[in-house]
């Protein structure tokens, strides 16, 4: 006996949405892409920060099934009171942009039994604890983000899914930190020799 299973309704009964398979498309004008590019392109970026699908690799670990990714960033602003002013408010002042908070969400799928070696595959990757490098368009070349941090990791229950799945990932952006190198006259004073 054959399983069939229709992985837009994994999604959406696991995460209560599923995007478009390509919004650059509108709905009076769809046409087939090119094979070649399909899950490699820019053509699902969303610019209102939904979720996208999009293929993704992490460190050695390429995610099955086009897992979900929701990108997110804040500013860190410090607010200053004006005090004896009539100046209603705060004086706000940007201090620096924060990592992005990326979340990863997806559905390990097996076809007779339980996916095992993906889900064993994907824990060792959660349970590095180190910055590894990712592959992914929009990361990549949208947002600039070439490394990430695992901050945690789940996997949710499945209602009523046989040989199926969940799992979730919250990582943050990483970029290496470069210290300067001080030489020349006065060099010692400044490292404190």
């Amino acid at each position: 006996m054959a399983i069939e299973f229709n992985i837009r309704e994994q999604v959406l009964s696991t995460f209560d949405y599923v995007g478009l398979p390509f919004p650059a498309f509108s709905f009076q004008e769809v046409d087939l892409p090119n094979l070649g590019r399909l899950g490699r392109a820019l053509l699902n970026k969303d610019i209102l920060g939904r979720p996208f699908f999009d293929t993704l690799k992490i460190g050695d670990y390429e995610f099955p099934n086009e897992p979900l990714l929701t990108i997110s960033n804040r500013n860190i602003i410090q607010e200053t009171i004006v005090v004896g002013s009539e100046r209603k408010g705060t004086v706000k002042e940007f201090i620096t942009a924060d990592d992005y908070s990326i979340k990863v969400e997806g559905v390990l799928l097996g076809r007779k039994e339980y996916p095992a070696i993906d889900a064993d595959g994907l824990v060792r990757l959660c349970e590095s604890r180190v910055s590894l490098p990712v592959e992914n368009d929009i990361l990549n070349l949208l947002f600039g983000v070439q490394e990430v941090v695992i901050n945690s990791y789940g996997f949710p229950p499945m209602k009523g899914q046989p040989y199926s799945q969940a799992y979730y990932i919250l990582l943050s952006s990483n970029e290496d930190f470069f210290g300067e190198l001080v030489n020349g006259p006065g060099a010692a004073e400044l490292i404190g020799l």
